[in-house]
């Protein structure tokens, strides 16, 4: 379930609007292998021992849809093991947001950081194949979709349990 109450695995929609495509285990494996060659840099760059990837997830964000402020982990505001282990998200855009009417291109549901304490915000235009990687305690959201369609990967580094 992703924040609000309901059945597990279900979606509060006035939290997060999205599809998760369906792709071949091929497809999941390949991804895989390519984000795994990202992992000693990452170790580096954040200087924490991650282990893994969590399997990677495939959005299709539509006009309208969307995903709230919220954090992907190690905050221990919720009390689930995925939570626990999570220390760096990782974002992959499939395509780009543009202002025309591309095929290829979407414009709104941009990837946005807010820290509340300096009210600071910050935003990352989608580029196809733009890898995005931030700790998972960051508040972070993507805007309402306004056309066309945003296709991304998402996963997250774990540390070893």
């Amino acid at each position: 379930m992703t924040y609000g109450k309901g059945d597990a695995g279900s979606i509060d929609e006035r939290t997060r609007r999205v599809r998760t495509a369906l792709v071949s285990k091929d497809t999941i494996d390949k991804v895989t292998s390519r984000l795994s060659e990202h992992l000693p840099h990452l170790r580096s760059h954040f200087q924490i021992e991650l282990d893994s990837f969590e399997e990677p997830q495939f959005l299709w964000y539509s006009p309208g849809d969307f995903f709230v402020a919220h954090q992907d982990g190690n905050t221990r505001l919720i009390n689930l093991e995925s939570d626990r282990l999570r220390r760096i998200s990782v974002s992959v855009f499939l395509n780009r947001e543009g202002e025309d009417e591309a095929p290829d291109c979407y414009s709104g549901g941009a990837l946005v950081f807010s820290d509340r304490a300096t009210d600071n915000r910050s935003v990352v235009r989608g580029e196809t194949g733009k890898l995005v990687a931030f700790r998972s305690e960051l508040t972070h959201e993507v805007t309402p979709i306004k056309s066309g369609n945003r296709f991304a990967v998402v996963t997250w580094c774990r540390i070893m349990a």
